[in-house]
């Protein structure tokens, strides 16, 4: 059989192994394993002590869990999951969350289109990299939030005081003028799949509240139906709780990233998707059976009479998934509007934005700098950086450290900046290729495919030289 390369330990001092304070002792050797009995034995050990590990670690988070807010991490199987359930247990107030299903979640989750990400220059010098401590936190910590009874509207909703109400109106849009960064964005339905754009021109979608009084300067806006609630600030104490809470804790501290980790994870949990189905491996008779009781999703033949099977079953259509996808939505949709007073800002050139973060070339104004939760933070300043498209750029900073960032690529530092530079040539593409695990149920295995990654020049983001985006081949 062919080699084996695995790390090496000392099987005489497994006790102590892990208890070494340096990184330096972390630093792996290599040996050559032939012997397949010698292989296994060595693979088994390993899996061993991975999963001792694991479950100290899982031992000691339950432990912080508890010790902080009395809940057992049993029971909540995901971040959110635990995260939802400390807000029930210490500040939800009764009858006030509502729950959103059927036509108004389906209405409402078109306004949830997430952080705002885009490039407007492809090349720069001495750019600025400013970050946002704790965005999302900050916005549910200043912001109110759609509570209470769900009510549906037709016409200009705006007639109600602003500052009592969150509405979701579905609008008739167009720009005032065609704007360098516009910053209203939707979901569109492409070829290439579910894209998110931020248009020029008329468009219609459904926008939050908070996002049309934003946006008058740049927009006319025509209202026509929708849905609205009672607004409310509903997050500002469990923010402030775990914030203050995170700060007591060095970022070596483990209680500093459970802190960190439960406050970001808490909005999502709302938009949670309704799931009605189960699934279930079955024979072939029972999959017949199935099949004439129940509405068949998906199915895959496992062969030998065997298939896995996904169904729509009744008795989950009435459970209450506790869901209120609004107030998911308007958290992102008030960070879009906090990040936009950096877009079409005549004191810089903005050269490229994340969802809390900008790129532009020069210092920004000194008021928004601070750690305070929601001020920004210098993270780097470039001497030189491309941007290639959204989640797509490289850049050499100040202190000569090499950044790279290509979404859907591993290993993205093995790519020099000068390759990614080149394309901003005309006609110019990169061939990359990486390794990607690929599981197959049918054959119960897992396969490491070679997998294909083009780099090429496009026109179609915005007019602006060429521009460049990632596609998988």
């Amino acid at each position: 059989m062919e080699p084996i390369l695995l790390p090496t330990w000392n099987s005489s001092k497994e006790e102590k192994y892990f208890e070494q304070s340096s990184i330096a002792h972390y630093n792996k050797t290599v040996e050559i394993v032939n012997n397949y009995n010698e292989w296994k034995i060595k693979i088994q050990k390993y899996c061993e002590n991975d999963c001792v590990s694991l479950y100290d670690v899982l031992i000691k988070f339950r432990k912080l869990i508890f010790e902080n807010w009395e809940l057992d991490i049993e029971k909540y199987p995901t971040t959110p999951s635990l995260a939802f359930a400390i807000y029930r247990k210490c500040y939800l107030q009764k009858n006030l969350i509502p729950i959103t299903e059927g036509e108004d979640f389906n209405f409402i989750r078109k306004s949830f289109t997430g952080g705002s990400t885009d490039m407007y220059k492809p090349y720069g010098e001495n750019i600025r990299c400013y970050d946002v401590n704790s965005l999302y936190p900050y916005i549910m910590k200043t912001s109110k939030f759609p509570v209470g009874i769900i009510r549906k509207f037709i016409g200009d909703i705006t007639i109600l005081n602003n500052n009592d109400y969150y509405w979701f109106g579905d609008c008739d849009i167009s720009t005032k003028k065609d704007l360098y960064q516009p910053y209203l964005q939707l979901h569109v339905d492409t070829k290439n799949g579910m894209r998110t754009i931020s248009p020029n021109g008329s468009f219609n979608m459904i926008l939050n509240s908070c996002e049309y009084y934003n946006s008058l300067k740049d927009y006319n806006i025509k209202i026509n139906h929708g849905y609205f609630f009672d607004a409310k600030n509903i997050f500002n104490e469990f923010v402030d709780d775990l914030y203050n809470l995170r700060l007591k804790y060095p970022k070596t501290n483990p209680m500093n990233m459970t802190c960190k980790l439960i406050m970001n994870s808490l909005y999502g949990r709302f938009a949670m998707k309704p799931i009605y189905t189960d699934q279930v491996f079955v024979n072939k008779n029972i999959f017949l059976k199935l099949a004439k009781k129940y509405e068949i999703i998906d199915f895959i033949d496992l062969k030998d009479n065997e298939f896995f099977c996904s169904f729509i079953n009744p008795k989950n259509l009435d459970k209450e998934l506790k869901i209120s996808i609004g107030i998911a939505s308007a958290v992102t949709a008030y960070s879009r509007v906090y990040m936009s007073q950096f877009k079409n800002n005549n004191n810089y050139n903005l050269y490229y934005t994340d969802t809390d973060s900008i790129f532009i070339d020069s210092d920004l104004n000194s008021k928004f700098i601070n750690n305070e939760i929601g001020n920004f933070k210098l993270e780097y300043i470039f001497k030189e950086v491309v941007f290639l498209g959204p989640k797509i750029y490289a850049g050499i900073t100040n202190d000569n450290k090499y950044i790279c960032k290509i979404k859907g690529y591993k290993n993205p530092q093995n790519i020099s900046f000068d390759e990614l530079k080149s394309l901003l040539n005309k006609d110019n593409k990169l061939n990359l290729s990486h390794k990607k695990w690929f599981k197959s149920l049918i054959d119960s295995n897992i396969i490491i495919k070679e997998q294909l990654y083009t780099l090429i020049a496009t026109d179609n983001k915005i007019n602006c030289n060429y521009i460049l985006a990632g596609a998988i081949v």
